[in-house]
């Protein structure tokens, strides 16, 4: 029995060992396309509260894979568990669709969802690359939490970039971690090290610049990149890059690599991927 078809099994102890097996690899994109789908279909159905963990938890590991019309068919579930909230206010994605009125420190705008469930509190990122945040959304007259995909409401704005914004602008949650993860598939490897540098100055000196999710995300990005690495300079950003979200690694990322103990590396690259592998304390970041 493929893993699709044990995703989806009769036996809910057969779905969570099935989504668990998921959470416990890194996958290559197109393996996270159809592996999210699948989840989605699972996770949109599902009964057993164990089963239902097990697979919210692998959809955050093939985040990149989840499509629009995943996320829309995610946000009616409910209660939403913490783990599917974040996921789904990281696709969070919102256009302003009328003119906008600045009053003061803050801007009142008419948006609609384009994406995701952004909530309030969230920072959002403009066009021109400013920050706003969205300090309340008014849906038929009533404060609410949260914005669905599809709906459009009156929202508050705060922040730089808020009194610039202009009519179909669009705004979307931190994309940060998805734009880096985006780049280290670029066949370009002087964009991959660039990408592998982005992350590792977000993390230089800031532990709190990524959260969990997003440098977990990165890292399995990352290790992806290295593994298959043909270009010596991207391949030392790469390494390097990992030395600094190390607080971050999980063991399927740990494991990837380990497929590099064989390969022929210089000898500070081969310095990095061992105190990569080293054994050390779980969550005590690597020092580089």
């Amino acid at each position: 029995m493929g893993l699709t078809e044990q995703l989806l099994h009769p036996d809910p102890r057969q779905r969570e060992q099935a989504a668990r097996w998921v959470s416990g690899a890194v996958w290559d994109p197109g393996a996270e396309v159809e592996l999210a789908g699948v989840l989605v279909e699972a996770a949109c159905a599902e009964e057993d509260p164990g089963a239902l963990e097990a697979q919210l938890g692998a959809l955050v590991t093939v985040e990149a894979g989840i499509s629009d019309l995943g996320l829309q068919r995610l946000g009616v579930l409910w209660p939403a568990p913490p783990v599917l909230e974040r996921l789904l206010a990281r696709a969070g994605r919102l256009q302003v669709c009328a003119p906008v009125t600045p009053g003061g420190a803050a801007t009142l705008a008419v948006v609609r969802c384009l994406r995701g469930v952004p909530r309030t509190g969230a920072p959002l990122r403009t066009p021109g690359g400013a920050w706003v945040v969205l300090e309340r959304i008014e849906l038929y007259g009533r404060a609410v939490d949260r914005l669905d995909a599809g709906s459009t409401a009156r929202v508050l704005l705060s922040g730089a970039g808020a009194r610039g914004l202009e009519e179909w602008d669009r705004l979307e949650a931190d994309p940060r971690a998805r734009e880096c993860v985006r780049r280290m598939l670029d066949p370009d490897p002087r964009v991959r090290a660039l990408a592998a540098d982005e992350a590792a100055g977000e993390a230089a000196g800031r532990p709190g610049a990524w959260d969990a999710d997003a440098g977990r995300r990165l890292c399995a990005a990352l290790a992806r990149a290295a593994v298959r690495e043909s270009d010596p300079q991207a391949l030392e950003r790469e390494l390097h890059a990992l030395m600094r979200l190390g607080h971050f690694l999980t063991p399927p990322v740990l494991a990837l690599l380990r497929g590099m103990e064989g390969a022929t590396l210089p000898p500070s690259l081969r310095a990095c991927l061992d105190d990569l592998l080293g054994e050390r304390p779980p969550g005590e970041p690597i020092r580089g």
